[in-house]
């Protein structure tokens, strides 16, 4: 992947390459942040496809990663209380207050930002690691992954522990984000 400097100006340049490898890097996380707000995966995905489309239509106006970060969650935050406003179900009023607030907006940026810090954190992993951190993080116990993969208990075990290990490294100078969730 190209620095996320060198990507912003190549997209801003309208290269379409760069973006879709942008889209597929944002996209899972822009879904999840507008899952916090909608609860449907399939108006989620709408919400995050939208946020994106519409900074490749302003990409010009974009120098740097912050800025587009900051403009694709605060569309997505708008897209989705648009969602919930025109809602048949009648959404609750105070729960229609929480979503719009300003709190309820920075706790969940930071826990994306977090998500994706990590999510990119373990695609350093090797191959075998990367999957066994994978499938214990979907909640999968040592003896199912063992099971799964074919290989021994203390396989997963090792593997988990060496993990563990080079994450720790890779993270050590973001621990303080993993503090705020």
């Amino acid at each position: 992947m190209l620095s996320s400097q060198n990507i912003i100006v190549d997209i801003k340049q309208g290269n379409k390459d760069s973006f879709k490898e942008f889209f597929d890097d944002f996209y899972p996380i822009l879904c999840s942040f507008a899952n916090k707000f909608l609860k449907n995966p399939n108006q989620s995905k709408d919400a995050a496809q939208e946020a994106l489309v519409k900074f490749w239509e302003k990409r010009k106006e974009f120098d740097d990663i912050q800025g587009v970060k900051s403009f694709l969650y605060v569309v997505v935050k708008n897209n989705c209380l648009n969602v919930l406003k025109k809602s048949k179900n009648n959404v609750d009023l105070s729960l229609l207050k929480e979503l719009e607030s300003e709190s309820f907006f920075k706790k969940n940026i930071i826990n994306q930002e977090t998500f994706m810090i990590v999510r990119n954190a373990i695609n350093k992993l090797p191959s075998r690691q990367k999957e066994i951190i994978e499938l214990s993080l979907r909640g999968l116990k040592n003896p199912e992954i063992a099971t799964q993969l074919e290989i021994s208990p203390h396989t997963v075990h090792t593997a988990k522990k060496n993990a563990y290990r080079k994450l720790r490294e890779i993270l050590k100078d973001k621990y303080y984000l993993l503090l705020l969730i």
